[in-house]
């Protein structure tokens, strides 16, 4: 049996001699831990509100929290009504609307309908002075036509068609201020099938878990209003449906309900995901050790370092959020391989006929060695997340690296000391419990040593397969791909690994409210959400106003803005406009209205009314439209003035046009040289898109150095640190290759994986090695520790696999990716590493002279190379 590749210290001695001395002592502070974490897990809870993830010093958050301040939050909570039947439509959204507005613990506002009778009247302000004028001459050829013919002296003696009065096109093009229509009160769409109700809660869309309790809450109240309103309408929650005068189907969406079916995804898919993760890594150990005590032994350490991790949670954080209540179901898979590890090293100690509290010291100092190596690599590349900006991001790269460092030291302490303890009551029962592996032969039957056949053919074989593979994710043409056409496989390749923008991709695949939001924009032609611009006063809003309507070339992904001013008319069209007012008004006192067709009567009131429009400032629109553009009584003073509204023109979804957005509107820069910020949920998350981004690359060039500046002290050798990354490098290189290959996407939620599968990745390499700069040949390393390597790579892959079966699609890439890469980097170390082992293993026995053991490896530090 070979010996340590490293004289133990005295800290690895007197660590392995307490787990033997002292194993009830041991397990007794293990079990005391435990029952203490168990409590501080129970009291976990899940910050839902996803502001508090993002640094509270952005000026991005503070914008949002002065909107949040003002008028009650940053975006809507939409219920939208469908039906056939207008008038049931109308009748059921005015009892809702009532009842809705009733509850005033939850809601601050309801919105589904606004007087549009003094729109109505001074749209003639707003047309353009020579479609007016056009209006004009079509109105009166067709007045003076109607009373010629109503005049009962009227002889025609020879016949003309009557003067029709066509105004659709004029009708048509002013019908609506901004996107929203004057035709009717209501938030009615054009077909008059949907009616759009927008409530303003008492929170904002961050906080999800007051989200979800209204949500329930709204559920109950509608169920009985469709029970008992005295109509005996029927309610029902479908997004396809479409009513009729018996049945209005309806629907939830708006950025409240939006970021809740995403949260709640995520959430929703944490119980099977661990449930998955736990009995796959058990039926994983269970196949690989091929006894139940040994995977009792492991999967109990385990399941105890994760609940003393959660512990550890409460203790420093105080709570999980949305991105770190995962952390579970991942440290599971990464964290039994140190048990793993350990067992089959001390199976393999047993097997040389150590005695048990010699194999489990034994076991405990050479297993241990490449373990706290891993243990400390792997931390740290957990730890390289806390630069992130995103606490979500931070928070989980502190946890998993103190989790990944705990399980090491729980599963060191747990299995040996569960195994002394055994052996203390019987001698033999460790090996009986866990079985033992006799060390492999070093020599064939002709008493050749066992070697791997033509490693330079092996080798030269899997460069050039590892090569063309790593060649499908360079993006060989820098162009972006053709849109809106299917790429074929050769077209596909040409452009490598690419990034997906389109944030819509993340989220549950026909996700109720976004297919309904996506109909609402249909129908409405308006996007859901705007974002707001602050001014203190309205002339600054006016500003602000005037510099986006007037410079629409420099704001392309602007569709409209909504201000104050939006209902006050451009003061020169609105002169010139009264001025064809007052002179039509003249024209008409020589008509009498009782001359002119009943049905013309009824709406000559209405005429006269827009006819007698004069031009008005800001003061002149009424509170009913102004207030919704000032903030709310209960605001702070120091956030009091006054709001313009942006609304997108393109798809936010989109990462990169959300990203265009937010650069045109982050700041605007008015005619007075004074500068604006554009606050909302576009300017949060394109900031939060950007750190990821950019976190994505710092994170992995920070876990690139740790991990090679720890191999380098490990081995204290380049080419061995070089050689021990092999399967690291090569496999995510493969990784990448063939995410392009199957036409994979890295996306905004699993680039975070790069670091953390860099981190696991060095356990292949170290294991490996370590056991090969004991003496042995790559091939023993390869039967002794290859098994072990095997069954812990599968555990992780079992961990992130177990993603898998979330509904969040974001979740599923972020596994997708993990489980590729960790097969791709096992695969490489049993091929590529194994023949870079075997012609080092050719060069340490040439040079020292035909024997294998005790010779030293070039480039090693000295006692590396030695066998018992």
């Amino acid at each position: 049996m070979s010996a340590s590749p490293h004289p133990p210290n005295r800290f690895a001695l007197a660590y392995a001699g307490l787990m033997v001395r002292r194993p009830g002592t041991v397990l007794l502070v293990i079990l005391a831990l435990l029952a203490a974490s168990v409590w501080g897990t129970l009291k976990l809870t899940i910050n839902s509100n996803q502001l508090d993830l993002i640094s509270q010093e952005l000026d991005e958050v503070k914008d949002v929290k002065r909107i949040i301040d003002m008028v009650g939050g940053s975006g809507h909570f939409m219920l939208a009504l469908r039906s056939s039947d207008e008038a049931t439509l109308k009748r059921v959204s005015d009892d809702l609307a009532a009842m809705i507005l009733a509850d005033k613990e939850h809601v601050r506002s309801v919105s589904h309908k606004l007087p549009v009778e003094f729109a109505q009247q001074n749209m003639v302000l707003f047309v353009k002075t020579e479609d007016l004028a056009e209006g004009k001459k079509r109105i009166m050829a067709y007045l003076k036509d109607q009373l010629r013919r109503n005049n009962p002296f009227f002889i025609e003696l020879k016949k003309t068609e009557p003067v029709k009065l066509d105004l659709q096109d004029l009708v048509d093009k002013y019908s609506s201020v901004g996107k929203r229509s004057i035709r009717d009160d209501y938030n009615i769409s054009p077909d008059r099938k949907m009616i759009m109700m927008l409530v303003k809660p008492m929170w904002d869309t961050n906080e999800i878990g007051r989200t979800k309790d209204y949500v329930d809450k709204l559920n109950r109240d509608l169920a009985q209003y469709s029970a008992s309103n005295a109509a005996g309408v029927k309610l029902v929650e479908d997004y396809d449906l479409m009513g009729d005068a018996k049945t209005v189907a309806y629907g939830y969406t708006g950025s409240y309900k939006t970021s809740l079916d995403d949260s709640y995804a995520i959430d929703e898919s944490l119980t099977p995901v661990a449930f998955i993760a736990f009995v796959s890594i058990l039926l994983i150990t269970i196949v690989f050790f091929r006894k139940w005590a040994p995977t009792l032994i492991v999967v109990s350490g385990m399941v105890i370092g994760t609940l003393i991790t959660l512990g550890f949670t409460y203790a420093t954080v105080g709570e999980l959020n949305m991105i770190t209540s995962i952390l579970g179901g991942i440290l599971m898979g990464f964290g039994i391989d140190y048990g793993i590890h350990f067992v089959f090293r001390t199976r393999l100690e047993l097997g040389a006929g150590k005695p048990y509290d010699v194999a489990i010291r034994d076991a405990i100092i050479n297993a241990g060695r490449p373990a706290l190596v891993s243990a400390v690599v792997t931390s740290g590349s957990f730890f390289v997340l806390m630069v992130s900006e995103f606490r979500g991001f931070s928070q989980f790269g502190f946890l998993a690296g103190c989790g990944t460092l705990i399980l090491g030291f729980t599963l060191f302490a747990w299995s040996p000391a569960l195994l002394s303890l055994a052996g203390r009551l019987n001698p033999a029962l460790p090996a009986k419990l866990i079985g033992t592996m006799k060390p492999p032969a070093t020599s064939s039957a002709t008493g050749k040593e066992i070697r791997l056949p033509r490693p330079g053919l092996m080798l030269g074989i899997s460069t050039v397969i590892v090569a063309l593979v790593c060649a499908a994710a360079v993006p060989w043409n820098p162009a972006e791909p053709p849109q809106g056409k299917e790429l074929g496989f050769f077209e596909r390749l040409q452009y490598g690994v690419r990034f997906n923008y389109n944030t819509r991709a993340l989220m549950p695949a026909g996700q109720p409210s976004v297919r309904l939001q996506d109909e609402i924009n249909e129908r409405f032609q308006i996007s859901s959400d705007p974002i707001a611009v602050y001014t203190k006063t309205r002339e600054e809003a006016k500003e602000v106003y005037d510099e986006l309507t007037q410079n629409r070339q420099k704001y392309p992904t602007i569709d409209q803005v909504v201000s104050v001013y939006t209902f006050v008319p451009p003061p020169d069209i609105a002169q010139a406009n009264a001025k064809i007012l007052e002179e039509w008004q003249e024209e008409l006192k020589e008509i009498d209205v009782e001359s002119l067709p009943p049905e013309m009567q009824e709406k000559a009131g209405i005429f006269m009314k827009m006819l007698s429009a004069r031009p008005f400032d800001v003061n002149g629109v009424p509170d009913l439209y102004a207030k919704q553009f000032r903030h709310l009584p209960s605001t702070k003073p120091e956030n009091h003035g006054y709001l313009t509204f942006i609304y997108p023109g393109v798809d936010l979804w989109d990462g990169k046009l959300m990203l265009q957005f937010a650069d045109e509107t982050s700041v605007i820069h008015t005619a007075s040289g004074k500068t604006f910020r554009a606050s909302g949920s576009a300017q949060l998350y394109s900031r939060l898109a950007r750190i990821v981004l950019a976190d994505g690359r710092l994170t992995v060039l920070l876990a690139t150095l740790w991990i090679l500046v720890m191999h380098f002290a490990d081995f204290r050798s380049v080419p061995l640190a070089l050689a021990s990354v092999i399967p690291l490098t090569v496999g995510l290189a493969m990784m990448l290759g063939f995410m392009s290959l199957f036409d994979l996407r890295l996306n905004f939620m699993n680039v975070i994986i790069l670091p953390i599968l860099l981190g696991f990745g060095v356990s292949h390499g170290l294991y490996l090695l370590h056991r090969f700069l004991e003496g042995t040949s790559p091939v023993v390393a390869l039967r002794s520790v290859g098994a072990a390597v095997a069954s812990s790579t599968l555990t992780a892959v079992a961990g992130f696999g177990a993603l898998l079966a979330a509904s969040h699609n974001g979740l599923r890439s972020m596994g997708l990716v993990a489980c590729i890469g960790l097969i791709t980097t096992l695969v490489v170390s049993f091929t590529v590493l194994a023949a870079v082992m075997q012609l080092l293993h050719d060069r340490r026995v040439r040079k020292g002279g035909g024997q294998s053991n005790g010779t030293a490896l070039p480039g090693a530090p000295n006692g590396e190379n030695r066998a018992a």
